[in-house]
């Protein structure tokens, strides 16, 4: 128990540096830069997730949530549980940018990702050649993308967003569609390596007589995971391919206490910061963006759900080889990304020593029932165990769940009779 406590208080100490440096890695100044404001198909550069945003908006590299179909398709097959996200951002002058994500696993052939963002910047003047007052108008502009990413070996991944975008202002609406493609390398578990082309094929907007054509963006991310995935570290380097300039995107989050996250991030445009929380299926990010003449403010909801699980428990958690409830079941559910090979239950005593073992080919049983007895019949002591089960799948990974405990007690407690330990 100390060991892991000093564990994750390191995990922390580290985290916290790692937060400061991030946000201390860029000067301030640089932070004023124009990003890609003006530029045709500008709203879908803003970003997606309240999580990525205070990560600086670096997560090519990682793309592992409901956003994956934004920043990059490929990433939509490491995810190991279907997921749905809304995003509000309120910004200047009464507008506001809205996303809407949802993941779906489809085991053993890949993942569909639908995401949706609209930027709806409100009513404004308008104005006629002479500068005079004239009607309103609105300029509201929507994307949808609809993607998919699956495996082509185990270690390199590949999909892609089909892109379906609008804009309509002062009453003229235009429609253009393109396509985004991208690929995720992971040869380490502690390493992803992401690009990503966006408007590979490039959405036309035609206004009237104005026609906007989307530029070429390749994005390149490199995402590490370490400390079993309690820090994560993304940098993600991004070319406009139609100017020079090279932009840099840093991110970090950490989590020092499970369901807890602490991020901080910069970018060409704003420095970032935010934290997480997730609560059984249910996961609020918030994100502030620090920028030279504005506090943004970001909120993310999440819900996640089925997918790939592994886990098993105990009914009942404590039992007697020699009392009323003899045996305890242990209950298995196993969905993994690929077809499993072996799977082995091995149950341990406190000192760790290995008192029993199941094992087999395939998929395991949805149950094992164990009885609490040596081999020779006689009980085990009473104790503490710990149950784990591990599985080895088709492409040569080994996965283990979290260690579960059973507790065999057949002498009673002092003061406690039999029809007490009965109810």
């Amino acid at each position: 128990m100390r060991t892991g406590r000093m564990i994750r208080q390191s995990v922390f100490q580290l985290g916290m540096a790692g937060l400061l440096a991030a946000a201390a890695f860029i000067p301030v100044s640089t932070v004023a830069a124009e990003g890609d404001a003006g530029q045709p198909g500008a709203f879908l550069t803003y970003g997606a997730g309240a999580r990525a945003m205070a990560m600086g908006r670096a997560f090519t590299g990682l793309a592992d949530d409901a956003t994956a179909v934004y920043w990059n398709p490929a990433g939509l097959s490491n995810l190991t549980q279907n997921q749905a996200i809304v995003q509000y951002v309120s910004l200047i002058a009464g507008s506001n940018y809205q996303y809407l994500g949802y993941n779906h696993i489809l085991p053993y052939v890949g993942t569909l990702g639908v995401g949706l963002i609209l930027l709806n910047q409100g009513e404004a003047e308008g104005r006629d050649s002479y500068n005079e007052l004239s009607d309103s108008f609105v300029n509201n502009q929507l994307g949808v993308l609809l993607g998919f990413g699956t495996d082509i070996t185990p270690v390199l991944a590949a999909g892609g967003s089909l892109k379906i975008v609008s804009q309509t202002l002062m009453n003229v609406s235009g429609t253009g569609f393109g396509l985004d493609a991208g690929i995720m390398y992971h040869p380490w578990p502690f390493l992803n390596a992401g690009l990503i082309f966006r408007n590979l094929l490039a959405p036309v907007i035609q206004l009237k007589d104005e026609k906007e054509e989307y530029p070429l963006n390749m994005v390149l991310g490199v995402g590490v995971k370490i400390f079993e995935e309690q820090v994560k570290l993304d940098l993600d380097i991004a070319k406009n391919l139609e100017q020079d300039v090279v932009k840099l995107c840093l991110g970090l989050e950490v989590s020092p206490l499970p369901g807890l996250f602490l991020r901080a991030g910069i970018d060409d445009t704003e420095i970032g910061m935010g934290a997480g929380y997730r609560y059984q299926e249910f996961q609020l990010d918030y994100a502030l963006g620090l920028q030279t003449v504005e506090v943004m403010h970001k909120v993310a909801l999440s819900y996640y759900f089925g997918g790939f699980v592994m886990d098993v428990k105990a009914e009942p958690e404590t039992f007697s080889p020699v009392g009323i409830n003899k045996v305890s079941v242990l209950k298995i559910n196993c969905q993994t990304k690929f077809p499993l090979r072996i799977w082995t239950l091995e149950i341990r005593n406190e000192a760790k020593s290995l008192v029993k073992k199941y094992s087999g080919e395939g998929s395991p049983p949805g149950h094992v029932v164990w009885d609490g007895l040596l081999d020779n019949t006689s009980p085990m002591p009473d104790g503490r165990y710990t149950v784990i089960l591990t599985v080895e799948d088709a492409s040569g990974g080994t996965k283990k769940t979290a260690d579960i405990f059973v507790n065999i007690q057949s002498i009673l407690p002092l003061g406690v009779s039999p029809v007490e330990m009965l109810e």
